[in-house]
Order: C-alpha cells, then structure tokens, then sequence
C-alpha cells in the first residue's frame, strides 16, 4: 500500500513539474534602418515666355518644390487653356495659332500650376506688292512744282515693299524697312492688343542745302488670312525753309509675305539723294 502511494506521489510530482512552462526564446530585433516616406509635392511652377508669335513655338518646364524643401524639374500633364489661340503637346512645347491670350497648364502627383501667356499676331518677313493713290494735296513750293501731278493722278498705284522683325518680351515690338517705290526708310511700330499693325517713320535727307523730311503717319494695317496685308497711311512730304508742303493718303492694294523669316534689319535714311526739288520730284516718277 505504501509503495502505491509513493508510486502515486512520484507521478503526480513528475506530472506538476513537467506542466510548469519553460522560459521562452528572445524575439530577436531587426537591425534593418526603416525606409523615411518620399517627399510630397507642395508646390509647382511652370518657366517659359511671356508670349509667342502665330506660326512659332516655344518650349515650357515644370518645376516642384517637395516638401523636405528641395526642388526638381518634372514631367507633368500639359494642357491648354484655349487649344484655338495655342497647343500645347505633351512634353510642354506650346505653338501660336491666333491673336489672343491663353494659359498653358500643369498637373503633377496632386499639385497643379498655370501660365499666362500672350499669343502675338506675327508680322515679322518680307513683304511686297502695290498700293493705290487716293488722294494728294499741295501747297507752296510744291504746288509751284506740281508734285501732285508728278505723281499721276489720284488712283495711281505705285511699288511698295517692307522687311519687319518682330520682337520685345511681350512680340509686339516692331522695326523695318519700308520702300515706297524710289524712297526707302527704316520705321517702328507695334502691334496692339486686337492685332492691328502700327508703324511711323520720320526721315530726313539734305542735299544742296536743302533739307527733306518726309513723315509716314497713320500707317494701320491687318493680316488677312497667313500671306495677305491689307490697310491705309498717309504721308508729308515737306522742305526746311520752303514754304508749303505735299500730302498723300493710300491705300495697300495687294501685299503679300514673301518670307516669314526675320530680315535683320539695318537702320536707313531716304535711299536716294536729290540735288534739287525738281529732281526729287522727277525721281518719284519712279513710283508710278
């Protein structure tokens, strides 16, 4: 009986014992540097012209400023505010269309940024063709002279010839060569906000004493079509010291773009030189 209970006690014991749960093992630890999170968007700018003439293109970068401060060019979703006045294609090059004004836009990871940009009418190349007379008035020494019959009657059409370059930062800026048959000049001008063309000019020559000024005024022109220009000016024509002076209006009866290019331009006074009025007169003759 005693060996049963010793037996019984020995196995309960074993049994206790071998119940209790042993230590766990250490859970080891990850010497593995945690990744820090990308940097988010916070801002974008687009960099490009402030204009564009019709027919040309330009080229346009997006830049974001992340959040940990830094900066860097990226590739954004382009588009175009008005596809009618500028395209815009997907890697940011923006081309003219038409007069007018226009914002090229910028979307990238969440941040967006926009773009004014100014689409100028082009003027700028080589132009020529023939204008018309319309009316000349005289008086003084030139009436004396008949300058107004020297050049023919009124609807007498004459050579007329320009180069423009086209520039500034905003492309309205405008400078030349204008010839008008036999007289030849360097002029300014600009084109304004509803595409019109504006240019003067004021030359002089002196020869034989005598001093020449002749003033283009007025000039307003359009572009009709992408070749054609149509539009009016007036011109004095007047001698230092004479009395009097003559005055003409005319009319652009057909001009047309020979070139589209830029003709670098150099500064010029009247093209020819005249002894005498007589002979200026008899030298415009060559207008008709």
């Amino acid at each position: 009986m005693i060996t049963r209970l010793l037996t019984a006690f020995v196995v309960a014991s074993c049994l206790a014992a071998c119940s209790k749960s042993s230590p766990s093992a250490p859970t080891p630890v990850s010497n593995t540097p945690t990744t820090p999170a990308a940097p988010a968007v916070s801002s974008l700018r687009i960099d490009g012209l402030d204009a564009v003439r019709t027919g040309f293109f330009s080229d346009y970068t997006a830049t974001a400023t992340l959040s940990n401060g830094t900066s860097q060019t990226v590739t954004p979703t382009w588009s175009s505010s008005s596809s009618g006045i500028a395209t815009v294609d997907s890697t940011g090059r923006l081309t003219g269309v038409s007069h007018g004004g226009m914002s090229i836009n910028a979307t990238y990871q969440g941040a967006s940024a926009s773009k004014n940009v100014s689409i100028v009418l082009n003027f700028g190349g080589t132009w020529s063709g023939r204008a018309v007379m319309r009316t000349c008035d005289q008086s003084g020494v030139f009436a004396s002279i008949r300058y107004c019959q020297a050049l023919g009657p009124n609807g007498s059409t004459f050579p007329i010839s320009m180069t423009i370059a086209q520039g500034g930062n905003d492309r309205t800026q405008l400078t030349g060569t204008l010839n008008l048959g036999t007289l030849e000049g360097a002029f300014t001008g600009n084109v304004t906000g509803d595409a019109r063309m504006i240019i003067g000019t004021n030359l002089t020559v002196t020869t034989s004493g005598v001093t020449f000024t002749y003033r283009v005024g007025g000039w307003e022109s359009r572009i009709s079509g992408t070749s054609s220009m149509t539009g009016q000016w007036a011109d004095t024509l007047a001698a230092i010291g004479a009395v009097g002076n003559a005055y003409t209006e005319n009319t652009i009866q057909t001009f047309s773009r020979t070139s589209v290019a830029d003709v670098p331009i150099t500064p010029a006074q009247l093209h020819y030189v005249f002894p005498t009025v007589q002979d200026f007169v008899s030298v415009l003759r060559g207008r008709q």
